[in-house]
């Protein structure tokens, strides 16, 4: 149960939200645009089924993309007072909690994920003689995995999706066996380790698998559309073919191929979940009409299709300059921005780039001009002071930096100071990395960025965020779409990548590209003509009307049971839920039996009460 009612669940909410938070569906895909209020639908609806009593807190599990998605997660279902705590994490972090249980009750040592991973591919390059760099080999062995693919068919598997390998196909069995028996040696085991063997822990110990099973009955699950093979299978393993799931996403967002993901998994549910419902969000509350067009035009132009629409008033117009070259683009980004800051905090403000490069250039020229800008890495000072703590190698150098952090003055380093400190006491094996991946112990701490500092992001690291204003850069062939997509999958999804960098923007939009790059010649980005054509075609609007708050079908019902309840003395919920009200709605009871069977009364007094409203 919840302290808030499920009538307070559904307030504020339009048709669509409405009908996704309380929809009975099962299985349920909740496709929700860009500013639709995802977020909020689904902390919703995880709050409004426990009030309902169709799900049981220690039975729900809230599968997560990422580390900051489930921390939010938790934030939104802390305000919505839930009175127990549910399960929500990352896959991975998951995976980590199970299996750290199971090996306990065993007896056996828990999991040790190992804390420097590119070392020990530096290790298995050096041993094999490779002439490729870690990052990059990281890069495609984690794709490999994450897509199932077998070693032994590597070389196939590239061959077919037309991907670049770093790391040479006909070594790359060797390169997974090195890698394999160096872990083996050290005893430590990698993030997709745990997925895989999550895996085989289910397909082979069946009493531990059912009692997994038991635990989790209810799932939630985010960014779909961002999932890959393994965390899908993972996720059909828990699962085992119970019909009570919720999967919440975007096709239309869907930017992480080059990981592993399958973008099919969203846009494909109705053939991989024969029967699934399917609800649509469509209504952005983030971002003016004129963002909403010239990034639905962008994605109209590659061959895909947005149906948003904007539900804030007439904004400022998009739009779009041409540079000499990535000098010139640079410091008109910051004098642009420059400007901005008269009227907007920093921390209202981003420029977005494809790339790591484009933002080292960037940050460079903005810093000639005073300006405070925070990248993705390290961008809060609750990412700044557990990097700190992290960066300690061993025990001995984890307690002295506890000792010197207990005497600061700022109460983030104390708070993972306190934090450390209980690792350390504990004697649990494992990292201080490991203890956080388990117990994510900051989840209620907002560790955002600066309010004084501009966000300088790549396209794919501002997913998930907004800002009032945003300066997209290097709209140009070679960015946008970037040089290294040569498949039609790859083209559509750097089409899509483009459309969540225009969707970071609010109110203000302002897009650059160069006429040079490198020093070379460049072409404006294919999808820009379209944006520049619905600049034009951009006339200022009256606000549209916001959509119809749909008429709540149990109104007529509640009256009926707050009359029973002030003639009976009673409180409403002993009269029946709202689940009950929904089920009295949809399917009215034949008979006075029917109805008392239903209510939990005798025939007697349900023949008493007052008739059932009609439709």
């Amino acid at each position: 149960m919840t302290d808030v009612s499920a009538d307070q669940l559904l307030s504020g909410l339009d048709a669509q939200q409405r009908e996704a938070v309380t929809t009975t569906a099962a299985p349920l895909a909740i496709v929700a645009s860009a500013g639709s209020g995802k977020t909020t639908v689904l902390a919703r609806r995880i709050a409004y089924r426990i009030e309902e009593g169709s799900a049981l807190p220690r039975h729900v599990v809230a599968l997560t993309f990422t580390r900051d998605a489930a921390a939010e997660m938790k934030r939104r279902l802390r305000r919505l007072d839930l009175r127990e705590p549910i399960e929500a994490g990352t896959f991975h972090s998951i995976a980590l909690r199970l299996l750290r249980d199971r090996a306990l009750a065993n007896h056996h040592a828990p999991p040790q994920l190992a804390n420097d991973r590119i070392r020990l591919l530096r290790e298995v390059i050096t041993q094999l003689q490779l002439r490729v760099e870690p990052y990059q080999a990281m890069t495609d062995l984690d794709w490999a995995r994450a897509r199932l693919v077998e070693p032994r068919r590597y070389e196939a598997a590239i061959r077919s999706e037309r991907r670049r390998s770093t790391i040479p196909a006909t070594r790359f069995v060797d390169f997974v066996e090195a890698y394999e028996q160096l872990k083996r040696r050290r005893g430590v085991v990698d993030f997709d380790d745990l997925l895989v063997h999550m895996l085989h822990a289910l397909s082979t110990d069946p009493v531990w698998a059912d009692g997994v099973r038991w635990r989790y009955r209810h799932f939630f699950v985010d960014e779909v559309q961002d999932l890959n093979p393994l965390q899908h299978a993972v996720l059909e393993g828990l699962r085992a073919g119970r019909p009570d799931l919720c999967l919440v996403g975007d096709p239309r967002q869907a930017i992480y191929g080059w990981n592993g993901a399958d973008h099919t998994m969203l846009s494909e549910v109705e053939h991989r979940y024969p029967g699934i419902t399917v609800v649509p969000l469509t209504s952005n509350y983030r971002c003016s009409p004129q963002v909403v067009q010239a990034a639905a035009a962008a994605l109209s132009s590659a061959g895909q299709i947005d149906d948003t629409q904007s539900m804030q008033g007439s904004g400022r117009s998009v739009t779009v300059a041409q540079f000499a070259d990535e000098r010139a683009e640079a410091e008109a980004a910051a004098q642009h921005i420059r400007d901005l800051l008269h009227h907007r905090s920093g921390r209202q403000l981003a420029v977005l780039a494809r790339t790591n490069d484009q933002i080292t250039t960037l940050q460079r020229v903005f810093t000639t001009y005073g300006i405070a800008t925070e990248r993705t890495a390290g961008r809060s000072p609750l990412d700044q002071a557990v990097a700190a703590a992290l960066r300690c190698t061993s025990r001995e150098q984890l307690a002295t930096w506890v000792e010197g952090a207990f005497a600061d003055s700022d109460p983030l380093i104390q708070r993972v100071a306190e934090e450390a400190d209980r690792y350390l006491t504990s004697g649990e094996p494992g990292t201080f990395r490991t203890w956080l991946e388990s117990r994510t112990p900051f989840d209620d701490i907002d560790g955002g960025p600066s309010p004084d500092a501009v966000a300088m992001l790549t396209f794919h690291g501002a997913k998930g965020r907004e800002w009032w204003g945003v300066v997209v850069v290097g709209a140009e062939e070679g960015m946008v779409p970037h040089s290294s997509a040569s498949s039609q999958a790859q083209l559509a999804e750097e089409a899509r990548l483009f459309y969540v960098a225009l969707t970071r923007a609010e109110q203000h939009l302002h897009i650059t590209h160069c006429a040079t790059r490198n020093s070379r010649s460049v072409a404006p980005s294919r999808w820009l003509a379209a944006v520049v054509e619905s600049i034009s075609d951009d006339i200022p609007a009256p606000p549209p009307p916001r959509p119809s708050r749909a008429a709540d079908p149990l109104v007529p019902y509640r009256e009926w049971r707050a009359a029973i309840a002030r003639a009976s003395g009673q409180p409403e919920r002993a009269v029946c839920s709202d689940r009950v009200l929904r089920s009295l709605q949809e399917a009215p009871p034949m008979s006075p039996e029917e109805l008392a069977s239903r209510l939990g009364i005798t025939v007697t007094a349900a023949a008493r009460l007052r008739p059932l409203p009609t439709a």
